[in-house]
């Protein structure tokens, strides 16, 4: 039982604190390093400010220092014999290994709290470079595990700047190198490859500086100003580039690498219906209304004792009339499934059902009527003339009025029963259902599932207990009560979210959320353990093994919203010292 793996996951949810500074929300940026970034880079991501491995080493779980997470993956790369799944077998097992103490991974990778790096590429060819604290330790432990691997290796040098480039073999690919250098403790890797030129590796290695670097222009502080970014770390995916480089509109490297890399796989015509001025034009004009996804840290903080940082992603458009669309479908989120506070699970859905048909009508009718003289696009065009909305229509007509639901568990317990299976000991949760009209929905509601015609419910809020009519293949132990709290239909059970209830009703119904998800890491795996373990079915190691689990004191909270930006994803992350 390799339970050691879900302690890995859960912990991997933080590994976004990568993205940290020491409290410094300035906006400029002055990384040096930019200079060596080009400008017309279509994917980038900066750790701008120096991250605090140490104390972060000291939050992690226990179960993840010198656990034997990977041991099963390494195993079976090993079994392979192909030299390449040696090399990263050899890799993980260091990786592993070096967990075991903070020391350690220091001595073995060269990091050091004034690490940061950045990631982008060069057309094609992907780019790594990261500021470490002793340079020889990280390439160090390539060349070791190159060595274990049988992977051949060689010293060479660009105007003065030496690199060591390391055979890959790749079926019906030769001249592929992993490239690695180091130079005033900032470290690069890259991929060397038959779509690679000398500039181009002069350019990854820093000995040549791009015609127009990232530092020549403002993007970085314009994202972080635009997204209210902290500035500790930025990422982008830029779409208009990549559009454009698929259809060829500008001559951009990436272009020239992609032609390069269709016309060696016999596939030179593959981007030739997108390749035409008329394409060209139309898919710049709907990638511009969807220029980037732009992600990064608008919060963080690490001490010895907590991390808690937010990071935020969104797809961005430029496109107002939709986004004003997008955000009439918007609806209600209750407030204890807006934030951690110290819920199992928490899951809501803010949604203008009556909105949702008009969305759906204005989409299809936008794309439809849309004038593209792009022939694959309007083939697509003529594919959803027949699109019909007729079930949304249906659905919303029934659920009008209604502005979303939730669901929260704030505590439970389960046992497992030989003959039984599963048993709910204890729960105390809480579903509802907000509408502009509760009452009436709920009388229209009586008289499509039976049940509930049984069910009258005070106009005063006073809950009625329920059990007798829910369907449940195991006794219930508990009272599960329903009620009207205003403008909310609610179905509950236990004390917290009786309170949970009563607050609800001074929540009026108001635009102010699309998704909303937590959950507590500890909370969800305690009870799933115990149960496991009561069975008594497992040796004494996968025992041992469950109890390392025990021990993930990890909150994550997202959110996602349609705001004037775009599509707005947020995270909170929460781990606290075991």
């Amino acid at each position: 039982m390799n339970s050691k793996l879900l302690a890995g996951g859960a912990v991997a949810i933080v590994a976004g604190a990568f993205l940290y500074s020491q409290s410094n929300t300035s906006i400029n940026v002055e990384l040096s390093q930019l200079q060596h970034v080009p400008a017309d880079t279509p994917i980038f991501y900066g750790q701008l400010k120096p991250f605090p491995y140490a104390k972060y080493f000291e939050l992690m779980p226990s179960a993840m220092k010198g656990g034997n997470d990977l041991t099963p993956v390494v195993a079976q790369l090993r079994t392979s014999g192909d030299p390449n799944a040696l090399f990263i077998a050899a890799l993980l097992e260091k990786y592993q290994t070096s967990l075991t103490s903070y020391d350690t991974f220091k001595s073995t990778w060269g990091f050091s709290d004034d690490s940061m790096g950045l990631f982008y590429s060069q057309g094609l060819m992907p780019i790594f470079r990261i500021k470490v604290g002793e340079q020889t330790a990280l390439l160090n432990s390539i060349k070791e595990s190159a060595d274990e691997a049988g992977i051949s290796y060689s010293d060479e040098s660009s105007q003065g700047v030496t690199y060591t480039q390391f055979a890959i073999t790749v079926d019906g690919i030769d001249d592929i190198h992993l490239i690695a250098s180091a130079i005033d403790n900032w470290v690069t890797l890259t991929l060397s490859s038959p779509l690679t030129n000398e500039q181009d590796l002069r350019i990854a290695l820093g000995v040549e500086k791009p015609v127009k670097s990232l530092a020549d222009t403002d993007k970085l502080a314009t994202l972080i100003n635009t997204f209210s970014l902290d500035g500790n770390s930025v990422g982008y995916v830029d779409h208009q580039r990549i559009a454009n480089a698929l259809t060829g509109k500008e001559n951009s490297r990436l272009h020239q690498m992609l032609k390069e890399l269709l016309n060696k796989a016999q596939q030179g015509n593959a981007l030739a219906a997108i390749s035409t001025p008329e394409c060209q034009d139309d898919i710049a004009t709907i990638a511009a209304k969807w220029p980037a996804t732009v992600s990064g840290t608008t919060k963080t903080r690490i001490t010895t004792d907590y991390a808690n940082f937010d990071v935020k992603a969104v797809l961005q458009s430029t496109d107002q009339d939709l986004l004003n669309t997008l955000q009439a479908v918007r609806g209600f989120v209750p407030k204890h499934t807006t934030g951690l506070d110290g819920q199992v699970l928490s899951v809501a859905y803010g949604v203008d059902v009556a909105k949702v048909m008009p969305l759906a009508n204005t989409l299809t009718g936008a794309i439809k009527s849309a004038e593209f003289n792009c022939g694959p696009i309007v083939a697509l065009q003529n594919e959803m003339q027949d699109v019909s909305t007729a079930g949304l229509a249906m659905m919303s007509g029934f659920a009008n009025g209604v502005q979303g639901m939730s669901v929260s568990v704030q505590d439970a317990a389960f046992t497992i029963d030989d003959y039984q299976g599963p048993q709910i000991d204890k729960l105390d949760a809480i579903v509802t259902l907000s509408a502009t009209d509760a009452h009436g929905l709920y009388s229209i509601a009586q008289g499509f599932v039976p049940p509930l015609a049984n069910i009258k419910l005070p106009a005063n809020g006073d809950a009625v207990l329920i059990n007798e009519y829910i369907p449940s293949p195991v006794p219930l132990n508990f009272d599960i009560k329903m009620a009207l709290k205003g403008n909310h239909i609610v179905i509950f059970t236990g004390d917290k979210s009786a309170q949970i209830a009563d607050t609800l009703e001074s929540q009026s119904v108001t635009k102010n959320g699309f998704v909303n998800m937590a959950f507590d890491v500890q909370k969800i795996l305690l009870p799933l353990l115990d149960s496991v373990a009561a069975t008594g079915q497992l040796s004494d190691e996968e025992m041992a093994e469950l109890d390392s689990l025990r021990h993930q004191p990890v909150s994550v909270y997202f959110s996602t919203d349609i705001t004037d930006n775009g599509i707005n994803m947020e995270s909170n992350v929460q781990i606290t010292k075991e």
